[in-house]
């Protein structure tokens, strides 16, 4: 009986288990989803203030809220290596796959360069559009949904 017992719970344990392991790796396919698609950037928050430097994490306080019809175009490489933004003609490279958030520096169409981090939240991808200034403050950041295009 303690026999049977332990072995429902040890089943019971590695089925929670294989769940857990199952939504890491959705969360890693999900940013497969990236490689080769074209996204639109639909902004609806702007940063509240300049001038911070890029050591400075963003925080979601930093950010207001905007009724603008600001959107960017979005297209990744095959491989999710490259990314390029338009308007601009503004392109960059990978620099940091982690487990839920990539980022890329732009080092293309931009004077002094800026950043496109993605993370990805329940109701989808978001991402955060930075341009940093002479001297590399942040000119301007841009936060909102990073819409696949079908």
């Amino acid at each position: 009986m303690i026999i049977k017992k332990t072995m429902i719970y040890l089943f019971i344990i590695s089925v929670l288990f294989s769940m857990c392991n199952k939504q890491e790796d959705n969360l890693k396919d999900d940013f497969l989803l990236l490689d080769g698609n074209n996204f639109i950037l639909k902004i609806d928050r702007i940063l509240n203030t300049s001038g911070q430097l890029p050591s400075h994490e963003l925080q979601e306080d930093d950010f207001v809220p905007t009724n603008e019809d600001i959107q960017y175009d979005v297209t990744f490489s095959e491989d999710g290596q490259k990314i390029t933004i338009a308007p601009g003609a503004v392109s960059g490279i990978l620099i940091n796959a982690g487990e839920d958030s990539r980022f890329y520096e732009l080092n293309t169409g931009l004077f002094a360069g800026g950043g496109f981090l993605i993370w990805l939240k329940k109701s989808g991808f978001e991402a955060e559009y930075t341009i940093f200034g002479s001297g590399v403050p942040i000119i301007s950041s841009f936060r909102g949904n990073l819409d696949l295009v079908e």
